[in-house]
């Protein structure tokens, strides 16, 4: 098979709206990953907005994320797709599988996720379905940050986005249909953050009702709790994130990257006392001079 002028090889990946293989670019002589939609986003106004959106996602460029390099739609099979960086290596939730991470390896992950995740922000494109199936990780230990605003691009029903990505990583404000913005990332982020120093998905239950449930009303047990050798300061940093109010979630991406890197860089225990200006009052603070 053919898009363009990409020869499509081996699926690497499939998802809800879209399959991603490994691909050829024969003009310039190598390999890279193609995105492949439903025929249904090549017609009419979703045919626009796909295009419109691919456009808005290809201005990020950071090198924690996965970059768009080409888009279009193949006129003779209606199929639309990104063409993007290949990465070689595994997704965070393959990692996760086998069990909890160092928490200084956690911490650098997640504050290069959070400087992605801030990139993004800056030019008003929320991510949308943060997860560990859309967080890889290169053979060299790199984070690469995929899939911003993929969930949006792939449905092009307006009234179905607040239900778009994966439950287990909702936002309060996604589940009761409300506005989103850079902070939902930022909640998906602290259920990302928790998953890797745990091994446990803070808001896991067995049917969907229940994970909703738990993500709206339940306070998750501190990290430390299910993986006792976690500094405990590390506690206020995923608290921050998972706060069910986005007024008092941390502010920006910036603060989450600016609060793991002391971690990151520990190669002994972090002390327990927290830094003399605390996450909630630097959340404070920034949003005082919003």
């Amino acid at each position: 098979m053919q898009v363009g002028r990409y020869e499509v090889q081996a699926t690497i990946g499939t998802g809800a709206y879209s399959r991603v293989a490994r691909g050829y670019d024969p003009l310039i002589g190598r390999h890279v990953a193609i995105k492949l939609f439903s025929p249904s986003l090549a017609q009419g106004q979703a045919r626009e907005r796909f295009l419109r959106e691919a456009r808005v996602v290809g201005q990020i460029s950071h090198p924690s994320i996965v970059a768009l390099h080409d888009m279009g739609i193949e006129e003779s099979s209606s199929t639309p797709y990104l063409i993007m960086d290949l990465v070689e290596g595994q997704s965070l939730e393959q990692i996760i599988a086998k069990g909890s991470l160092p928490f200084q390896r956690a911490c650098v992950w997640g504050a290069e996720m959070a400087k992605a995740l801030a990139a993004a922000h800056r030019k008003g494109i929320i991510h949308g379905d943060v997860k560990p199936a859309n967080i890889l990780i290169s053979t060299e230990g790199r984070v690469k940050v995929t899939d911003f605003g993929m969930a949006r691009l792939a449905n092009h029903d307006t009234l179905a986005a607040p239900l778009l990505g994966t439950p287990a990583y909702w936002c309060p404000e996604q589940i009761l249909g409300k506005t989103q913005d850079a902070r939902s990332d930022l909640f998906s982020l602290g259920v990302v953050l928790y998953e890797m120093l745990t091994g446990v998905n803070p808001f896991a239950a067995d049917s969907l009702q229940g994970i909703c449930g738990r993500v709206l009303s339940s306070s998750p047990v501190p990290p430390s709790h299910n993986n006792p050798s976690l500094p405990a300061a590390l506690n206020e940093v995923i608290a921050a994130c998972l706060q069910k109010d986005t007024l008092t979630r941390i502010a920006t991406a910036e603060l989450v990257a600016e609060s793991l890197y002391p971690f990151a860089r520990s190669s002994t225990a972090v002390p327990i006392v927290p830094p003399a200006v605390t996450l909630r009052s630097r959340a404070a603070r920034l949003l005082r001079s919003a």
